[in-house]
């Protein structure tokens, strides 16, 4: 009976299965069987038509065809039904058109059976993401990442809860692009089975109790949370108690987290991968040797401040470490000390160590050619010395090997021609001592890719023999060196970046460059070339090409924008170029910064700056350009530095500049420009940090819309024919009252300088220094009134109002000006008294009050106490006191509505000093005929008192 029942049962399996054969396999066509769903495929058919350029991504999507071998569709062997919709970036690598739509179609929905489905990299058009995806619950992965959507992550994905992945990292460079945000992150807990989360460029700002949620996902392996504007308020990192010893993988790079490590480090005991670079952490309290799975660690570019113990403890049961990287930080002391004990077992996997751009110093030990698998080794920009030991030549298996920006000394070894697997070779810098003879063995390194080499100290020349078997060479980076090869020179190689700085290659453009048919970047600055630019760079398909700091020569090509069609860098200033500026550089639509300044060029600005919209960076200063500025130039609105000044141009500033919105440097100072300052440049210019106009012919009032501008941090509007008051809101500037940011990005995006006139002396500042630099200059104008009341302007270094026509008194407040080094306010008609709070500037070093109507006596104070110029007081006849040689007396300096009373003081103080000289000529008196009359009428004390007197004299003379 059991027999027949189970026997009953097996045939129901086959005919069940027969017939769900017979149904999936019904449609044939040339043999072929088809088993893709009808349904399923219409629905896929409907959602291929939501994008706007489905070819040639999808060209395998058609009706002729199973659904099932479409690419990045995958389906059940057995039911047929789609499982996978895989549209990510990665399944198309080769394709050179990504998808486009309008939002990601509903049609989805009816892949009832779908499990994996990948949009990644799709261009959504920065629609939201659909809240209708937290209704496929049968889902297990689902990566959104890097498309474009916007707005509040659905908290419906939260019941999605079969999920192992959830990949929602957004566009890491797109900076214009509106993150995703997550508002709250409660929603994730329900993620019980989830493995992998990654949020990776996705807001999460406005989120709270992160690690709680965390803690409630006990499958977590993966976690990335990398520039997610995270901070210590939002990852509680004072908490050691959490859940998260599962996680293997951890990023949480690029935020904003500061202090001390987190503490709930200490329990990820199955830590594999830690990225926590890129944010501001200063120390560890922490026993990190609990990690001793570590495969790869990331703490670069934060503020770690330890000593090299630090290290070498944190590394000693590091038995899987691959990859320590420990970059820019102020890791300190003696590098020998982490090499001189190997024992430890971390040496034995050891691939990766980086840790450039700290303060170690001391010599390398020969012990660092024990790390037998290292491959990239960087311990540039540190204070290194002495020389390389001979055992880095042991290191078979290096890669990349950046030894630069050290004071390492001695010649280079010629073992290093031994490592035959490098890559990249970087030895020298700006403060290296390196000496002898370059090695000839350089030359046999055939895999080396790129090779940066410079020193003051090397004595030898570059020949064509270190270049000997160096095909593979791309990058050649060389400073202060000489560079000899034959006329007729065939270079083995083919480079795509080639920068020379103050190398001597005897004045002339080297004729090898010719056969560099794949060279994108040229980079050829101080090398005293004295010849006009050539005409073979229309061979070149140069991106970048930079002369700056020659002696190039005669004008600029007149075909130079159809010889390089598609550079985005031209950098030619200090040369002694002449002629104007040829119209083909039209035709550079790909610029994105223009450097021309200080040449000899003449005629006027170009007029079809609408085709620029990459431009970034506008230099023409220092010429002799003239004419006016072209309305064309409100067409370049990517422009965010504009330099026209020390020209000859006229006429006004065209009202078009207010379409540049992102600008944030505007220096037309030296002109010969006139007309009113126009208002929008408040209104329209909301970036903008640096207004320099002077020396030009504006009149009229200063607009009171330049205090709109919540940036500005200088205003230089000195030397034109300004009029009327200075508006009052002129001390609201927020970037002169608040503290400069020290990693703004405006500074130091590009390197580039700026002149100011500034304790009384024309001074250039670089866009670093400009960092903490806020400075206002109104002189030389005909502005008329009081200065205004000036608030805590604690980052404003320089006030220059002098040559004007200004009233009344100085402001009480200077004094909280606390940045300030130069005051000048000479040359008006200021009254009064000079406010005791100057003495609270403690860094002035520059003053000057000459040539108003100061009154009254000079503060004193510890500063100005060292400002003893007399010319700083100079034709303030009221003025009285140091340094000046006039006295205040008590009578002068206290004239006003109590002198009667000052009279009436000295009346009674000469009474009291009559009497007190009374008690003193009386007391003397009675004194002496009390002593001498003594002497006169007692024998025995006259007798004593004379011998003791001639014994003291005696003995004085003895001592002499």
């Amino acid at each position: 009976m059991g027999k027949m029942m189970m026997s009953s049962t097996i045939l129901l399996s086959i005919f069940l299965y027969i017939d769900l054969s017979m149904i999936c396999c019904s449609e044939k066509v040339d043999n072929t069987t088809f088993i893709c769903i009808t349904r399923e495929r219409k629905a896929l058919l409907k959602f291929r038509e939501s994008f706007w350029n489905p070819l040639p991504t999808l060209s395998s999507w058609n009706v002729t065809k199973d659904c099932c071998t479409w690419q990045g569709i995958g389906c059940d062997k057995f039911t047929g039904h789609v499982t996978r919709l895989d549209l990510g970036y990665k399944s198309f690598l080769h394709s050179d058109n990504w998808l486009q739509g309008q939002m990601i179609d509903s049609s989805i929905l009816e892949l009832k059976h779908l499990s994996y489905l990948d949009l990644s990299g799709i261009n959504f058009q920065l629609s939201p993401i659909p809240a209708f995806l937290g209704s496929m619950t049968q889902l297990r992965h689902l990566n959104l990442s890097g498309a474009l959507l916007s707005g509040v992550v659905p908290h419906d994905l939260g019941n999605l809860s079969s999920l192992n992945v959830l990949d929602l990292g957004g566009a890491e460079t797109l900076d214009d692009i509106p993150p995703v945000v997550v508002d709250d992150l409660m929603w994730v807990s329900r993620l019980s089975l989830l493995e992998n989360l990654n949020m990776s460029y996705v807001d999460l700002s406005p989120t709270k109790d992160l690690l709680k949620v965390l803690n409630m996902l006990p499958s977590l392996v993966v976690l990335s949370m990398s520039s997610s504007k995270l901070n210590n308020t939002n990852l509680q990192h004072a908490c050691i108690n959490s859940s998260l010893s599962n996680v293997q993988h951890l990023d949480l790079s690029h935020n904003f987290f500061f202090g001390e490590l987190p503490l709930f480090l200490h329990n990820m005991s199955s830590l594999r991968h830690l990225d926590l670079s890129h944010n501001n952490y200063s120390s560890s309290g922490l026993d990190l040797r609990i990690l001793r799975s570590l495969v790869q660690i990331n703490l670069g570019w934060n503020s770690l401040n330890h000593n090299v113990d630090w290290i070498s403890g944190f590394i000693s049961n590091k038995c899987h470490l691959k990859s320590l990287y420990l970059s820019l930080n102020q890791f300190y002391g003696e590098i020998s000390t982490l090499f001189q004990n190997l024992s430890g077992c971390w040496r034995h996997n050891l691939e990766t160590l980086d840790l450039s751009s700290n303060k170690f110093y001391g010599h390398l030990p020969e012990e660092l050619g024990g790390l037998k698998k290292l491959m990239y080794l960087d311990l540039s920009y540190n204070a290194v010395n002495g020389s390389i030991p001979s055992s880095l030549g042991n290191l078979s298996a290096l890669r990349t090997m950046d030894l630069f920006g050290n004071q390492l000394s001695g010649p280079i070894p010629s073992c290093l021609g031994n490592l035959r697997e490098l890559r990249e070779l970087s030895l020298g810098g700006d403060n290296s001592q390196l000496s002898g003879r370059i090695p000839l063995s350089l030359g046999q390194l055939s895999n080396l890719e790129i090779l940066y080499l410079g020193s003051t100290s090397l004595d030898g020349t570059l020949c064509e023999a270190h270049f000997a078997k160096l095909s593979k060479l791309k990058i050649l980076v060389l400073f202060s060196l000489k560079f000899r090869v034959g006329f007729d020179w065939v270079p083995p190689f083919q480079l795509e970046d080639l920068e020379m700085q103050s190398c001597d290659i005897e004045c002339h453009f080297p004729q090898w460059l010719q056969l560099q048919q794949e060279l994108v970047f040229l980079f050829l600055i101080n090398c005293s070339i004295s010849e006009a630019l050539p005409n073979w760079f229309h061979y070149m398909n140069l991106t970048g090409l930079i002369l700056s700091q020659n002696h190039i020569q005669g004008p600029i090509p007149n075909n130079i924008g159809r010889m390089l069609p598609s550079l985005q860098f031209l950098f030619l200033d200090e040369n002694y170029i002449i002629g104007s500026i040829p119209d083909s550089l039209c035709e550079m639509k790909y610029l994105i910064v223009l450097d021309l300044s200080k040449n000899q060029l003449s005629g006027n600005l170009l007029d079809c700056w609408g085709n620029f919209q990459q431009l970034f960076v506008l230099k023409l200063s220092s010429n002799k350009i003239s004419g006016f500025i072209p309305n064309s130039i409100g067409g370049a609105y990517s422009l965010e530095w504009l330099h026209l000044n020390n020209n000859s141009l006229t006429g006004k500033l065209p009202s078009t500049l207010r379409n540049c919105s992102r600008l944030v440097l505007i220096d037309i100072g030296e002109n010969i420009l006139s007309g009113k300052l126009p208002k929008w440049i408040g209104e329209y210019l909301i970036q903008l940090r640096v207004l320099r106009l002077r020396e030009n012919e504006f009149y009229g009032p200063i607009p009171s819309g330049f205090c709109k501008s919540p940036n500005l941090q200088v205003l230089d509007l000195a030397s034109n024919n300004l009029s009327e008051r200075i508006p009052h809101c002129i001390g609201n500037f927020s970037n002169m009252v608040e503290e400069l940011p020290s990693n703004t990005f405006f500074f130091l995006a590009f390197e580039d300088s700026l002149m100011e006139v500034l304790k009384g002396l024309k001074l250039e500042y670089s866009t670093r220094s400009m960092m903490s630099v806020a400075i206002l200059d109104l002189s030389n104008n005909n502005l008329v009134g009081e200065i205004p009341e000036l608030k805590n302007l604690s980052s404003l270094i320089g006030l220059n109002l002098s040559h004007n026509h200004l009233e009344g008194k100085i402001p009480e407040r200077v004094g909280d000006q606390t940045s300030m080094e130069s005051l000048d306010l000479s040359n008006n008609n200021l009254f009064g008294s000079i406010p005791n709070s100057l003495s609270y500037l403690t860094f002035l070093s520059h003053l000057n009050l000459s040539h108003n109507n100061l009154s009254g006596r000079i503060p004193t104070g510890s500063q100005l106490q060292t400002l003893v110029d007399l010319s700083i007081y100079e034709d303030n006849p009221q003025l009285c006191g140091a340094p000046l040689p006039k006295k205040c007396g008590a009578d002068k300096a206290s004239e006003g509505p109590n002198f009667k009373n000052h009279l009436k003081e000295d009346e009674e103080d000469k009474g009291d000093k009559v009497l007190f000289y009374g008690f003193i000529v009386s007391g003397f008196a009675i004194g002496f005929w009390g002593v001498i009359g003594a002497l006169v009428f007692k024998r025995s004390w006259r007798h004593a008192y004379f011998e003791f007197v001639e014994d003291r004299i005696g003995t004085w003379f003895v001592r002499k």
